[in-house]
């Protein structure tokens, strides 16, 4: 069933921009294989250069089964298998899996992973593995994790080989279910994690299954809304995640003030990123143990701030080539800045200035997010 999912996601804008009311193009994906969504509610999608995969979409979503199966047990611990492997006795194989939040044999809507964000996140503890490849395609993650060999899958499942025992096996599991949480989706709505900590979403069923997600770690209900000004900073750890969410927004903003000035920002996606992965190495320490909650809601922030960037990055391109006029540019990046682009009408936009309409509504989301984060 992978291939189906792939396959919607891959047809749509891959520009996360929310305005199809799902904040990212997975969770938009999602919601047109199950049947709750509209492929005319993308803005992006009825304009001329996305004729191609608004056919597809709409030929795949005529064709769509129903994709619902039982959630499977969840063992204790998330421990699915453990035995000796064959060709090296005194090692171990085990399977485990990632809990998604959804009781055993109520119906399932979607995977358990999304894979871009299961990739994205990955990218970033690279180190920490030898020749990790994550696929976006086949929703499918592989490496070296010290001596033990990682599989990680769409459905949840992590399959390790060559650890040196039960305790090896679970400690390095914990690890990866620490690392990849924020990309586990929700059954009752079809976003991830991320984007419902972030409080984009509400429920659609009686609660969100993905804050029962977890089958070594659990989140913290009373931390799923925690802000560094009405929450306890009582961690060095904690202190230094803030600051890097800080500096993400700051560098963000003076990209922004560039482009409003007439200049073109620096490319500075790499550094970005690597502050995104200081947030994920600080919360997988086994000493912030309790504290992932609060850690995965830094994470969010940050998400949707590197997303503006990448949006100002595109918005750069357009200014540059000539394809939309500055001027309309920067009246969008001034209405973003004054997190009032609904005043805007996409109505009367042609294609290109409806494009870099969507790339300022990145901006404008990610400082709407930063002051309810940093508000008393």
């Amino acid at each position: 069933m992978s291939s189906i999912w792939t396959k919607v996601r891959k047809n749509t804008p891959e520009i996360d921009c929310g305005l199809c009311g799902f904040t990212t193009c997975g969770a938009f994906a999602r919601s047109i294989v199950v049947g709750k969504a509209k492929i005319s509610a993308c803005p992006v999608l009825g304009l001329n250069q996305y004729a191609q995969e608004r056919e597809e979409l709409e030929n795949i979503s005529r064709d769509v089964k129903n994709t619902q199966r039982p959630a499977p047990e969840q063992p204790e611990g998330g421990v699915l298998l453990s035995k000796p492997c064959t060709d090296s006795p005194d090692l171990l194989m085990a399977e485990m899996r990632i809990f998604n939040g959804v009781k055993p044999g109520e119906p399932m809507k979607y995977g358990v992973l999304d894979p871009v964000i299961l990739c994205w996140f990955l990218d970033c503890v690279s180190s920490r593995y030898e020749d990790m490849r994550c696929s976006k395609e086949l929703a499918y993650a592989w490496g070296n994790m010290e001596e033990i060999r990682v599989h990680i899958l769409r459905d949840g499942r992590v399959r390790m080989r060559r650890a040196r025992g039960a305790d090896h096996a679970l400690d390095s599991f914990r690890i990866i279910e620490r690392t990849v949480m924020g990309s586990i989706i929700c059954n009752c709505c079809g976003r991830d994690l991320l984007t419902i900590l972030a409080g984009f979403a509400e429920p659609e069923e009686e609660y969100h299954t993905v804050l029962e997600a977890g089958s070594t770690l659990s989140l913290d209900s009373e931390l799923v809304e925690w802000t560094p000004k009405k929450g306890k900073v009582d961690t060095k750890q904690i202190s230094e995640m803030i600051d890097f969410v800080d500096d993400l927004y700051n560098t963000m903003i003076d990209q922004l003030d560039l482009l409003i000035s007439g200049n073109h920002p620096p490319q500075s996606i790499q550094e970005n990123r690597a502050k995104i992965c200081k947030i994920i190495s600080l919360m997988v320490d086994p000493l912030m143990k309790g504290n992932e909650t609060i850690f995965l809601r830094g994470l969010s922030l940050a998400f949707f701030i590197d997303s503006a960037i990448m949006g100002l990055s595109s918005l750069s391109s357009l200014m540059s080539d000539g394809s939309v006029k500055k001027t309309h540019i920067l009246k969008l990046l001034n209405a973003a800045k004054k997190a009032s682009l609904k005043e805007l009408s996409l109505l009367s936009m042609d294609d290109s200035e409806t494009l870099s309409f969507t790339h300022s509504h990145r901006v404008e989301r990610a400082i709407r997010l930063y002051e309810q984060w940093s508000k008393d």
